[in-house]
């Protein structure tokens, strides 16, 4: 099947400029400016009116969900009231179609996608066709997920094809055939620096959604506090979790909170994945339980967002129990198969003690029936073939060994020269572990932080000069700052010469950490529009996308944006509708 490139399909249907919507002379110009771009569109120069009596119809019971969740899209978001039904065929005129179809041979015919899967499912699942008519929407996928990743374009022209609340939205007749490129495609969400409510992290779920990401890794263990009920270990949250955090929110979710949120990922086929970061990062656990043994050796005592102060000790009995306790509790409320393990920046622990802890924490996991994501260091344990091992450091714009997760310059004139040396140490090893991950066959979750850390400070001016304030305060002062366009200028699948996109990658995920975050609002400026240039990345084949016409599709985003009310960085290099 011959590949139609995204944006020459417009001009050569539409003839037009670059991606400049279609349009019919009763409703003007219609947008259909999908973000991550789809494989395969074809447009043409109709319109289908979706009216406040429109249906919603499924064809299978497995899609009633779907079919309820994309009503509820266009109440909120459009303010129509959508009637959802269960029927066998199409019903011309009368709405949206939801179809499940096994032997779809243009969906067939979509290569797989590389990588591995959160959830164990078939990375196929997810190939969905988008096909709209002047007289109805019909949306068919291999699999009831598919089905979904469709209804999120779906999602995404209606709320980009404004009009008053309640009013018939018209929208571009089209057909889309798509697919993924990475079949792991993430957020690490930092709830330890700053924590988020129970609704501000479904809120970013929905978000996530909406650009087909479909893991949530949640980090919810470091120095800042401990953000999840572990009943057997109680202080873990009742004195870990509430830890004074520079007068930022502080609290933990309580093991119902827990599952409500895996449970409302689920809806939406996002897998979440829970982070304990251990050995290091661990201060929260030593206020709540300080008879535990301190594996490093250091001569001074700071309290400095985002250093790993202490370490759980391998040869300690009541540290070995406590992780037993801990995993398997988070196992039996975790469906998903990976949990992960952290350990990064151990600094001040022996080698032969970070490489035990590990290796012993990652056989707790397998004995709890789950699979292991460990940062990259981790290579330098004995890792099992198939293990996930997540790159991080990334030399175009690692933070400079004497000032890493550094936040101020007034906290690096206080960073001990001890502490300087351990982690100008750390830094030299970092160059290793690719090697080392390849060479034990681990699946590569690729998280350069040039790329893809989404705390990196904003280095164009917004066009919005309300946000100079916010801008300014935002970011971690380490990092070089980065144009949205520089952070978006990179292949997954030629990161590294040494990679096979088929056989070494396990996907894209993108990171948040909260040094400087200090409020929801802040959470939501640093994400977008970035978030958005990540998940393109680990959606769309490279070939199908480039800076000058994504920043175009990406314009159009705002009216889905504000839609929502998310505070956005209003960059200068995009036109902002």
């Amino acid at each position: 099947m011959k590949k139609i490139s995204y944006w020459r399909a417009f001009a050569a249907i539409c003839g037009f400029g670059l991606l400049t919507a279609c349009s019919s002379p009763e409703v003007g110009p219609r947008n259909f400016n999908l973000v991550p771009a789809p494989t395969q569109t074809t447009v043409t120069k109709s319109n289908f009116a979706l009216k406040p009596n429109s249906v919603i119809s499924y064809s299978d019971p497995s899609l009633k969900g779907i079919a309820n969740d994309l009503a509820a899209y266009a109440k909120r978001q459009a303010g129509l009231t959508l009637t959802v039904a269960e029927a066998a065929t199409p019903q011309p005129g009368k709405g949206i179609f939801l179809s499940l179809n096994a032997t779809n041979q243009k969906l067939a015919a979509l290569p797989a996608a590389y990588g591995v899967s959160a959830k164990e499912g078939n990375p196929a699942d997810e190939r969905y066709a988008l096909d709209i008519q002047a007289d109805n929407i019909t949306i068919e996928g291999l699999a009831a997920e598919g089905v979904y990743r469709g209804a999120t374009s779906l999602k995404q022209l209606i709320a980009g094809n404004p009009a008053a609340p309640g009013e018939t939205r018209y929208l571009p007749t089209l057909s889309v055939v798509d697919n993924p490129r990475f079949a792991w495609r993430g957020l690490s969400l930092d709830v330890c620096r700053c924590f988020f409510t129970v609704d501000e992290v479904k809120q970013v779920i929905d978000l996530m959604a909406l650009y087909k990401l479909n893991v949530l890794h949640m980090h919810l263990t470091d120095n800042e506090g401990w953000r999840v009920e572990i009943k057997s270990h109680p202080k873990l949250t009742e004195i870990g979790g509430t830890l004074e955090n520079d007068g930022k929110p502080v609290g933990f979710f309580t093991q119902a909170q827990y599952k409500d949120i895996v449970a409302y990922a689920q809806e939406r086929f996002i897998t979440v994945v829970p982070e304990i970061d251990l050995p290091g990062h661990t201060k929260a656990i030593f206020a709540a339980y300080p008879e535990l043994r301190n594996a490093t050796k250091m001569n001074f005592d700071l309290n400095m967002s985002g250093q790993a102060i202490g370490a759980l000790d391998v040869d300690d009995p009541k540290a070995t129990q406590l992780v037993k306790d801990v995993i398997a509790e988070l196992a039996a409320m975790t469906p998903g198969s990976y949990i992960h393990i952290g350990g990064d920046e151990t600094w001040g622990l022996s080698e032969d003690k970070y490489v035990r802890f590990v290796d012993q924490t990652r056989r707790i996991v397998k004995e709890q029936g789950k699979k292991v994501v460990g940062w990259q260091e981790s290579a330098r344990t004995n890792l099992d073939e198939g293990d996930l091992m997540q790159y991080w450091v990334h030399y175009k714009n690692t933070p400079s060994a004497d000032n890493a997760s550094d936040t101020t310059k007034k906290k690096k004139s206080t960073m001990p020269k001890e502490l300087q040396e351990m982690m100008k140490e750390a830094f030299m090893k970092n160059a290793k572990d690719m090697g080392l991950g390849l060479e034990k066959k681990a699946r590569i979750i690729l998280s350069p932080s040039g790329y893809v850390y989404l705390d990196h400070p904003y280095k164009e001016a917004s066009v919005d000069s309300t946000q100079a304030a916010e801008q300014g305060r935002l970011g971690l002062a380490g990092y070089t700052k980065q144009t949205i366009a520089e952070m978006y200028d990179w292949n997954p699948a030629k990161f590294d010469d040494r990679l096979d996109p088929a056989k070494d990658i396990a996907g894209v995920e993108a990171a948040i950490w909260c040094e400087t975050v200090r409020s929801f609002s802040d959470l939501q400026f640093l994400l977008m529009p970035r978030l958005a240039g990540v998940a393109e990345k680990g959606w769309s084949a490279v070939e199908n996308t480039n800076w000058d016409e994504y920043k175009v599709r990406l314009a159009s985003h705002s009216l889905i944006w504000d839609a929502m009310n998310w505070n956005y960085f209003k960059s200068s290099l995009v036109d902002w509708k």
